[in-house]
């Protein structure tokens, strides 16, 4: 037999979840940046290519036209595959937010 829990109070509950949100955070902000790198060195490499960069209105965002006929097949196919991989990368980072929003929220706040 498993026996009884140990009597947790809501603090308790509250600090433990504000811990994984805090740390679920900074690894968000962390892989973000991480491919932010990425994309400023591809779209350092695109700029060899030709005018296929452009700086996107109010950030420091550099973006690559993928989509001109002046962008070389394998700087697309590597942009291409940078923005799928940041996307599931986001996405599996994002699960402890979306339980704790989805789930847990309405209980501990």
């Amino acid at each position: 037999m498993l026996g009884s829990l140990p009597n947790v109070s809501n603090d308790s509950i509250n600090l433990a979840i504000r811990i994984v949100l805090g740390i679920d955070v900074a690894i968000f902000l962390a892989v973000g940046t991480y491919y932010f790198i990425l994309n400023e060195r591809l779209a350092s490499k695109a700029s060899k290519f030709g005018n296929i960069t452009y700086t996107t209105p109010f950030t420091i965002h550099t973006g690559i036209a993928w989509g001109s006929p002046d962008c070389p097949q394998d700087i697309r196919n590597e942009y291409l595959h940078l923005r799928r991989q940041l996307l599931k990368h986001n996405a599996f980072i994002a699960i402890p937010m979306l339980i704790y929003l989805i789930f847990l929220r309405p209980y501990y706040h």
